[in-house]
């Protein structure tokens, strides 16, 4: 059963009364757990495939990756909807350039993956996330520079295939929520309907670690970006409470991504995500000698291939199999609750030669990594 839940703009219910029809419905999922259809790949048994691209020209690699895997056509159908998230919730928010930073994912990235789609046969596609804080810088923060030339680039391809590309804030489209289960005890997580609805899902997150929680942020991680920080609060601090590796792990179970781009054109390293936080930025291009995508349809194995390029020296290596995306919690819980594979003896690499790219960053201070399993 799907419990759906209006949320309706424009003045015909006040948000006291949302609030409190959102804290009945609560109650009601705690008594009701809700199960939802799962959509998406299944990725047991399976080995996945992750493509690695480099090179000067982003939107060339970026094509090139998704050609790898057997092509977007292989992932939209034609009139399908698709939802693109990207990471761009914390750009420009001290007047910087979010992108050279790496702070945010490189629009060139996702406005050459909303093209593909729509070359595809996509009847829209929807870039978004939910953005609070401010709400008027969306998705690319400082003007004049790379930062928020998104905008510019949906226009201009927008006026090529007819207005079929949308750069949306979530907090001021969404309509309802849609419950999906959760193993914390939340029970249930509100997804909005702009996202639990779209035919394909696709998580472009920059390549970065993390200043706390987790030692990385990538594509599974980038969906905490959709949640509703009505519900959850700000920082999505509910969510955390209940236990964010958990959390991470059910919006995937959920949502099943079709497909996961990360952008490592400009990252962070140390203490991501922000300048704020003190992360350090990383021209990537410098380090390898190009500007490098990862792209693949199981979320674990592009997660864990995109993490093993970052932490060539970092302990523990024990168990080369594994490596060092077992010592992350959401990836080492999702591998275990089926949901992909970081093993890297069951993910093919096509393109670049993992080694050929492999970087040594900076680790988050903290003791946040490495993330034992807990007892």
């Amino acid at each position: 059963m799907i419990i759906k839940n209006r949320m309706i703009h424009g003045g015909i219910i006040s948000r006291r009364t949302f609030v409190k029809q959102m804290g009945w419905l609560g109650r009601f999922c705690l008594l009701f757990p809700v199960v939802a259809p799962q959509n998406g790949l299944s990725f047991v048994g399976e080995k996945a495939t992750v493509a690695i691209t480099k090179g000067e020209n982003i939107a060339s690699i970026t094509r090139e990756a998704i050609d790898l895997i057997g092509g977007m056509r292989s992932i939209v159908g034609k009139g399908q909807r698709v939802f693109i998230k990207p990471n761009y919730i914390t750009g420009g928010l001290d007047g910087h350039d979010p992108v050279r930073a790496g702070e945010i994912t490189h629009p060139e990235v996702v406005a050459t993956v909303a093209e593909e789609c729509v070359k595809a046969g996509a009847g829209h596609v929807i870039i978004s996330e939910w953005v609070e804080r401010p709400p008027k810088i969306l998705f690319g923060g400082k003007e004049g520079r790379e930062g928020a030339q998104v905008e510019s680039r949906v226009e201009r391809l927008n006026k090529r295939y007819g207005d079929k590309i949308h750069l949306i804030n979530l907090m001021h489209h969404t309509s309802y929520f849609t419950y999906y289960p959760s193993r914390t005890g939340l029970r249930s997580i509100a997804i909005p309907d702009i996202v639990a609805s779209a035919d394909v899902k696709i998580s472009i997150p920059s390549l970065k670690t993390h200043h706390q929680v987790s030692p990385i942020t990538l594509g599974m991680k980038n969906w905490i970006g959709i949640m509703p920080s009505l519900l959850y609060g700000e920082p999505r601090i509910k969510l955390h409470e209940a236990g964010i590796h958990q959390i991470i792990v059910d919006i995937n179970q959920a949502l099943r991504p079709d497909l996961t781009v990360v952008d490592g054109t400009f990252g962070m390293e140390g203490e991501g995500t922000t300048l704020v936080f003190g992360g350090q930025p990383v021209d990537i291009s410098q380090r390898i000698g190009g500007f490098m995508i990862i792209a693949g349809q199981d979320p674990v194995a592009v997660d864990s291939t995109a993490m093993r390029t970052i932490t060539k020296d970092w302990a523990p290596t024990k168990n080369e199999d594994l490596g060092t995306p077992y010592y992350v919690h959401h990836l080492r819980l999702a591998h275990t609750q089926h949901l992909g594979e970081i093993k890297k003896s069951k993910i093919e690499i096509k393109g670049e030669h993992i080694e050929k790219v492999s970087m040594n960053w900076k680790m988050p201070k903290g003791n946040v990594y490495p993330e034992k399993p807990l007892s």
